[in-house]
Parts: C-alpha cells; structure tokens; sequence
C-alpha cells in the first residue's frame, strides 16, 4: 500500500507545475518558544492578541498524505530603527519520504511593528530542489516608499500606501480585527509583495465547528484575494480557518490545486490559549 500510494504520489509531482506543488504551499501563512515568560500582562501591554513566543506547528498533507511542515513563530522582540518590532519567522519544510522526492527548506522573516501593526521589513528564502530565490522588502512608512531587491539584483524603490503590510505580516495585522471580521462581510488591508501594491481583501465566508484529533474548535472561515506570492497564494482558491477568539490562531488552511486540496492542520502550538471541546465518543472526532 506504501509503495502505491508513493507512486501515486510521484506521478503527481511529475505532473502538476512545480508552482503549484506542496513545497509553495508549505511557506505558510504558519515558533520555537525562546520566552518562556508569557502571561495575560504581555497582552495588555501591547495591545495585541499574540506574545513573544508564540509558536503554532501545522502538518501539511495532500489526500491525506502527510509530506510537509510548516511553523509560525514570533521569535524575537526588539528595536528596529527606533520602533518595538516582533521578528516573526515562517518556515515550511518538506519530510519523510516526501522530502527524498523534492526537498523544500522555504524560510521567511517579517518584522512586525508592535504599536503600529505594519511591516518594517521581510526577508523569503526560497529553496526548494534546485530552484533557489531571495527577497527583501524594506518599508519606509515615513516617505510612503518600498525597496524591493531580489537575489543579486540593483535594489528598486516603489510607491506604497501608509500603513503596508508584506504577504506575512498582513495574516498577524488582520489577527487584530477580530471585531471586524463579520460574516458575510470584507475587510481590506494594504499590500505590497513582489513590486506591486494593492488592497488586499479578505472575505469573511462563515463560521464553522472543526472536528481535529485534539477535539472540535469553532472557527471563522475567511478567503484572501492575493494577487501575488507570499504565505497565502495566488494560485488556486485559499480558505483559512481562525479560532473564534481573541487570538485568530490559524487553525486550517486549505488551498485547491489542479488536482484536489493542500491542507495545513495545526498539530502543536505554544505560548497561546486554546480551548478544545472533548467528544462525547473520541473515535468520532475527525473531520475527512
């Protein structure tokens, strides 16, 4: 059956765009916890529904089968040009056999200000087989402009809307719009990735009761519109599902491909309150 199932597997990847393989999916919008000095003051001092610390681990399977990993992790805490940021890191890796068959070591950076909920700055380390890119955005809120340089390239200077946010800072910026999010309705949230600006929108679809092996969790189930790369893609149709609290921990995420789904579902996470409801009859509880 193993054997089947990793030709089946194989051909897949032989057949489907390398753009829409797992290893892009795996750079998600997905933390060692260094701090272990988390508690409910930190919340109140910043304003934010994320601490220093807080790690979120999610499996990332397609028809089931289990072939990547991808972590959220605000790291560190520090100054960066006079403004308190979190360093946010992203990482999506490939495992198993799945990683004998392509490798993928994607890591992403992204500095988050505290006090003003927009990015300073983003690093994307992409490594994934032989295909290897690096990108820097560096935001100047001040003068409404974004350097942007990839790879060994001549920096370039862009046009931005106060307030932008790169691909992996805008999922930490809307985690703050918890009073916004409402069914049926779209928020939007301004954007710059891969040279070009835009708003962002993000469209709040309903809310909906998982059923994970750690127990059921009620969700808010939103769609992005992004236009270009980043931890939510552009290709195919994203769904993300947050924790109906004050956190919006991404619980799920969920993309469509030429051929079926990728799924991210949290496994692990740290430095942050989540409350599962057990099941009456454990061997029930668990969504296909």
């Amino acid at each position: 059956m193993l054997s089947s199932t990793r030709f089946v597997a194989t051909r897949f990847y032989q057949l489907v765009p390398k753009r829409l393989r797992l290893a892009r999916f795996i750079t998600l919008a997905a933390s060692t916890i260094l701090c272990l000095n988390f508690s409910f003051q930190t919340h109140a001092a910043t304003n934010l529904p994320f601490v220093l610390g807080e790690k979120a681990i999610y499996d990332i399977s397609w028809f089931g089968i289990i072939g990547g990993e991808g972590t959220l992790h605000i790291k560190k805490n520090f100054s960066y040009m006079n403004n308190e940021i979190y360093e946010i890191d992203i990482n999506g890796v490939s495992v198993g056999w799945v990683r004998d068959l392509y490798k993928v070591d994607d890591h992403a950076f992204s500095y988050f200000d505290i006090k003003n909920k927009y990015s300073h700055r983003a690093e994307i380390q992409i490594s994934e087989g032989s295909y290897k890119k690096v990108k820097v955005i560096e935001f100047d809120h001040k003068n409404l402009t974004a350097t942007y340089r990839q790879n060994d390239s001549p920096p370039e200077t862009f046009e931005i809307e106060y307030g932008s946010q790169d691909s992996f800072s805008a999922l930490y910026a809307l985690r703050t719009m918890h009073h916004k999010l409402k069914v049926g309705k779209s928020i939007s949230l301004p954007l710059f990735e891969d040279k070009k600006k835009y708003d962002l929108e993000v469209r709040v679809l309903r809310k909906e009761r998982l059923h994970l092996p750690q127990g059921m969790i009620d969700t808010i189930v939103i769609q992005p519109m992004l236009k270009t790369e980043g931890v939510f893609r552009r290709k195919g149709k994203l769904t993300i599902w947050l924790v109906d609290n004050y956190s919006l921990l991404p619980i799920r995420i969920k993309t469509k491909i030429l051929i079926g789904s990728f799924v991210a579902n949290l496994k692990e996470y740290d430095g942050i309150e989540l409350s599962f409801i057990p099941y009456a009859n454990p061997a029930k509880g668990k969504d296909k």
